[in-house]
């Protein structure tokens, strides 16, 4: 799966290699893996890059999403070749990584935020570790 959020971030859940084929055949230069290890779901730094693109793994854990692993990510879209591909396994994580860099970018409203989010057909579902993080930190940008 593959999402175009801006001309420069796509977000999916890309895990095999026909499907990096096809994230290079649409011009993405870089891919971000946001899977920790230690989940089993990672993809293969080597695999990756066999396939023309630079890779960077960005841990993000599940149920402990905080502002370090954010500032993390943000840090890296900054620094790498765009456009660029960040992916998870359900493209949950990546979804709100990306918009998240996006709403302090743009200043977004947590209204502005989760109209972007059902827009590319997402949903996190109410107290999910997602949806507490994205309130949490939407409301400091608002401050």
């Amino acid at each position: 799966m593959l999402y175009r959020i801006t001309e420069e971030l796509a977000i999916g859940n890309a895990a095999e290699a026909q499907k990096l084929q096809e994230i290079v055949q649409q011009g993405y230069r870089t891919f971000i893996d946001l899977c920790p290890a230690q989940e089993g779901n990672q993809l293969n730094a080597v695999l990756v890059e066999a396939h023309g693109l630079g890779y960077f793994s960005v841990p993000v854990y599940r149920h402990n999403i905080n502002r370090d692993s954010l500032e993390m990510f943000m840090q890296t879209i900054e620094s790498v070749p765009k456009p660029i591909y960040t992916r998870c396994v359900s493209a949950t994580r990546a979804s709100l990584m990306t918009l998240l860099t996006l709403a302090t970018k743009e200043k977004w409203t947590e209204e502005q935020f989760f109209e972007q989010l059902t827009s590319i057909g997402f949903a996190y579902q109410l107290d999910s570790s997602p949806d507490r993080f994205a309130r949490s930190y939407l409301r400091t940008l608002s401050r």
